[in-house]
């Protein structure tokens, strides 16, 4: 069974990599090839990888990604992700994974090194007194202010002034790029040490070595720097009054495991509703009705597609209908979950105005749970169809040319083979997709189910892949295209994950 678990690269097993005792979770989800085997031979290596493990490298730059045309997921060992180029990856229909809160604990054990191996002067053999200061978007109580010796500070001018020991710890974005330059570092006492466990970016290291040298600041203990590593020569290698760790603040084994773990467990997301909305909001498609029933959970809210104030405010509800008359197209958008005990009565509904409607054809747009297939559905894209008989008298040429494969039935008893029994339908993930079918295929309706094998997570790129391949089919556009950039985004989009956390919380 081990030859059918889908293959990923990593970077090395050892010092420089990997620990030897982690891989075996790595092994029990992937198949493995190292870079450096990967680089003798990409040819071999390259059209099986499915799956990149970015831990310190490989990087997933262009020429690389080109190697791997079936690639799926780009995992990343830690939490930011200002390294990769997220857009470009996921044109490609490739998901980018991090993973929070697994390297918190690991690198505030090296924040707190760096910063007494500095005060203790384990560089120069002194010793020095600290302070402790904090600026962050939280408030400590009193009590707890009281037992950690910490004094909240209003602003970050007050900080600087204040501390002997200044930690930066935040996420590399537009506004922490060049967080700290000359401004800041001249607010800061003489005696007073930097320490960056984030990213180089967040200081801009000329200033740094210019503060260093002439005193301004007594030392500077760096766990990153930019670029990693510095290249020969540079000032702040030579400096006395600066330590500097190779960014090894997640390198510890509890912390390289978690990671490990997080990593393949990508896991199916709302694919069909997301490819709906590219289509709803790329086609300005007009909503004229909504279907009222008890099957799905209720639930109500603002305009997802909303390109104005007052249409923020229009109320919607979980299953609506939108057309655009001049493409003949009508389109069911379902954004509640269906009550488990009411999912026969939910299709019959469907059914019922399908029929009553009179259209020309259905086409359903699915998902599946990809860590679900057997051996055959590995084989091409995560593309598949199925058609009832109604459409294949119409459609069969056209489905053909397009070179879709039909989903594969598989074996009743995975792992046995019996004469006796026959393949079955089998859509895990899926929702009421094959109920669905099968109902059409009983009434006789032109149906077609369009779906794609993916995992739970950041679906975007995988809704980019149906509703292309949707289009290569329908011309929704006009002209076929993989470019995802010319589907609209619905401002809805970025609440996806959530929303940010209320500034009056604080």
């Amino acid at each position: 069974m081990g030859d059918n678990k889908p293959w990923a690269l990593i970077s090395e097993v050892g010092e420089q990599g990997y620990f030897e005792i982690v891989i075996d979770i790595i092994k029990h989800h992937f198949q493995i090839v190292c870079y450096k085997d990967f680089l003798q031979n990409p040819q071999l290596h390259g059209p099986k990888i499915q799956a990149l493990f970015v831990w310190y490298y490989p990087k997933p730059e262009p020429w690389l990604l080109s190697l791997l045309p079936t690639l799926k997921v780009v995992a990343n060992g830690g939490v930011g992700i200002d390294h990769l180029d997220v857009p470009y990856i996921n044109s490609l229909g490739v998901k980018v994974t991090n993973t929070p809160d697994v390297v918190t604990n690991a690198t505030a054990d090296m924040a707190l090194s760096l910063l007494l191996a500095s005060a203790r002067k384990i560089v120069e053999g002194e010793s020095v007194n600290q302070v402790m200061g904090k600026h962050q978007q939280w408030v400590l109580s009193v009590e707890d202010e009281e037992a950690l010796g910490a004094t909240y500070c209003e602003n970050m001018e007050d900080l600087l002034k204040e501390s002997d020991f200044v930690v930066l710890a935040v996420n590399l974005t537009p506004e922490t790029t060049g967080l700290i330059g000359h401004r800041e570092l001249s607010l800061m006492k003489r005696t007073a040490t930097l320490v960056n466990v984030s990213r180089g970016l967040v200081v801009d290291q000329d200033a740094l070595v210019k503060a260093l040298q002439s005193g301004t600041i007594r030392a500077a203990a760096l766990d990153v720097t930019h670029p990693e590593p510095l290249p020969r020569g540079h000032p702040l290698l030579s400096l006395p009054n600066v330590l500097i760790t190779p960014h090894i603040g997640t390198n510890t084994y509890t912390t390289t495991r978690k990671l490990v773990q997080k990593m393949p467990a990508v896991a199916v997301g709302n694919v069909g509703q997301l490819a709906v909305d590219l289509m709803v909001s790329t086609l300005n498609m007009s909503r004229v009705g909504y279907m009222h029933t008890d099957c799905l959970i209720p639930m109500a809210g603002n305009n997802p597609y909303a390109t104005c104030k007052e249409d923020v405010e229009e109320l919607h509800t979980p299953a609506e209908v939108y057309t655009a008359a001049e493409l003949k197209l009508a389109v069911l958008q379902i954004r509640a979950p269906i009550i488990q005990t009411k999912s026969k009565k939910f299709r019959q509904l469907l059914v019922s105005w399908i029929k009553a409607s009179g259209f020309s054809r259905t086409v359903v747009l699915s998902s599946s749970h990809a860590y679900q297939r057997d051996d055959q559905q590995l084989q091409g894209t995560p593309l598949r169809y199925l058609a009832t008989p109604s459409l294949l008298k119409e459609s069969a040429d056209a489905l053909k040319e397009l070179g879709w494969r039909e989903l594969e039935r598989v074996a009743a008893f995975p792992g046995l083979t019996d004469a006796n029994t026959e393949p079955r339908l089998y859509i895990p993930g899926g929702g009421i997709t094959k109920g669905l079918y099968t109902d059409s295929c009983a009434e006789d309706l032109p149906l077609a189910v369009l779906l794609l094998f993916c995992s739970e997570g950041d679906n975007i790129p995988d809704a980019f892949t149906l509703i292309n391949h949707l289009n290569d089919w329908l011309h929704l556009l006009g002209s076929p295209s993989q470019k995802p950039n010319q589907w609209k985004i619905p401002t809805s989009w970025s609440l996806l994950f959530g929303s940010g956390i209320p500034p009056a919380l604080f």
